[in-house]
């Protein structure tokens, strides 16, 4: 078996163990490929692992013995679905490997700017604490998240993990789901009510077509002017321009994303310049525990589907 990793850089930082994707064949990895290298590097590929090069219609027309594409991550809107289907190629994703590291992360952006640790760390960094009149500096309005409420918006894996996580910090938790919730654990909460009442507003559900700027100007003024705002789900999700001006007019308190519409920013983003916000690279999903999750499940995935067992399918 022939298998090529077009886009290895994705996954691993050198810190990632590939002996169950180099165990099952003849094993091929390149930090990163463009669709010409793509077409040279995998020609005699029974399988490629990519992360997000596209494979594209023209792609699959020149690598004929390809019988299976393994995408390291959940999202698979880099493959051209109907093309995979016509040409008889399978492609299966990896669900579930970040859930614990992406609602771990929320909670460092909704703690940073419950504490303003980002703030103080900078402020020491620029010598204000040599500076101060007293033992500490008490530059920033903090608040505590015992008693507060959070509103999650998608209640799948990682909305759950991060229901459990407000819990510990004895939060009250409200949800919607646009699915519903069908087993109970949690009222679905209609929208409105969930943007009025709660304290942090935290997105965890896909972007479709629907639901893209669900986080538009009027839901922005329906949240409380102390809420935050967390989007570690997808930049889409949320209308950019409007919340900039929330954030400027103060008619939100804070807002942390690690997602924004283009990604990366080769031509800016209004956000980035934002009043009270954090901002991370879609790094949500990135701890080594998460990519090694990552790595060994799509080295499984190629095993069952030789075996004869595809698990993960997609298309």
């Amino acid at each position: 078996m022939n298998i090529v990793f077009l886009d290895e850089s994705t996954a691993t930082l050198g810190d990632i163990d590939l002996t169950g994707l180099r165990s099952l064949g003849s094993y091929s990895g390149f930090s990163d490929s463009t669709q010409k290298q793509a077409v040279e590097r995998a020609a005699d590929a029974d399988v490629i692992i990519v992360n997000k090069v596209p494979v594209t219609a023209a792609l699959l027309d020149t690598l004929r013995r390809l019988k299976l594409v393994s995408v390291v991550a959940t999202g698979y809107n880099n493959i051209d679905a109907s093309a995979a289907r016509k040409r008889n190629v399978c492609v299966c994703n990896v669900p579930g490997y970040a859930t614990r590291s992406v609602a771990q992360h929320t909670f460092c952006l909704i703690l940073n700017l419950a504490t303003k640790i980002h703030l103080y760390n900078s402020d020491i960094r620029a010598g204000q604490w040599e500076k101060a009149s007293s033992f500490n500096l008490l530059t920033y309005p903090t608040f505590e998240l015992a008693g507060k409420t959070m509103g999650i918006i998608g209640f799948g894996m990682i909305g759950r993990e991060v229901a459990a996580m407000a819990q510990a910090f004895s939060m009250k938790v409200l949800a919607y789901d646009v699915r519903g919730i069908e087993d109970g654990s949690q009222p679905n909460t209609g929208l409105e009510t969930l943007l009025a009442e709660s304290d942090v507003v935290s997105l965890h559900c896909p972007l479709t077509e629907e639901n893209r700027n669900l986080i538009d100007a009027d839901a922005l003024a329906a949240m409380k002017t102390t809420s935050l705002l967390i989007n570690t789900a997808r930049g889409g999700l949320v209308d950019e321009r409007a919340l900039f001006e929330a954030l400027e007019k103060g008619q939100i308190a804070g807002a942390g994303v690690d997602v924004i519409s283009e990604e990366p920013p080769i031509k800016g983003n209004v956000l980035l310049r934002a009043r009270n916000i954090i901002v991370s690279p879609h790094s949500a999903w990135s701890t080594r525990e998460a990519r090694q999750r990552l790595i060994d499940e799509t080295a499984r995935n190629i095993k069952a589907f030789f075996d004869g067992k595809p698990r993960n399918v997609v298309i």
